[in-house]
């Protein structure tokens, strides 16, 4: 399974029990194509950079989440048709950015020489 990471933008119209909500079915996708959650991020709300359906103002949540990779088009699929989320971005995370996440996340250690490029393994 790949380590990834998405933004999505909820409409910031929604009452804090209907974000909830919302933040429980992208997870729940995320469990029923396999995967697991380990972080929610709740940014808040903020100013858009430009209106996108009529809005100006957005409800950021960003998610870190371990799944296989047709769990990411069924995350898709789903992110195209709610349409209490205006934006999204799925990235899967390279080796130096799983790297980078704190411990208690991975649940594994990753020392910096599993990080390090092929051609420095090999000068070393």
């Amino acid at each position: 399974m790949n380590f990834y990471e998405t933004v999505v933008i909820i409409n910031p119209s929604l009452a804090e029990d209907e974000l909830k909500a919302a933040l429980e079915k992208v997870a729940d996708v995320v469990v029923k194509g396999g995967g697991e959650v380990l972080k929610v991020d709740n940014w808040g709300k903020r100013r858009l950079a430009y209106e996108m359906n009529k809005q100006k103002m957005g409800h950021y949540v960003m998610f870190i989440f371990k799944a296989p990779s047709t769990a990411i088009r069924q995350l898709e699929t789903f992110f195209k048709v709610y349409d209490q989320i205006i934006k999204f971005m799925v990235i899967r995370l390279g080796k130096k950015q799983i790297a980078a996440l704190p411990a208690d996340i991975t649940g594994v250690p990753v020392t910096a020489a599993e990080v390090a490029p092929a051609e420095q393994k090999a000068k070393a």
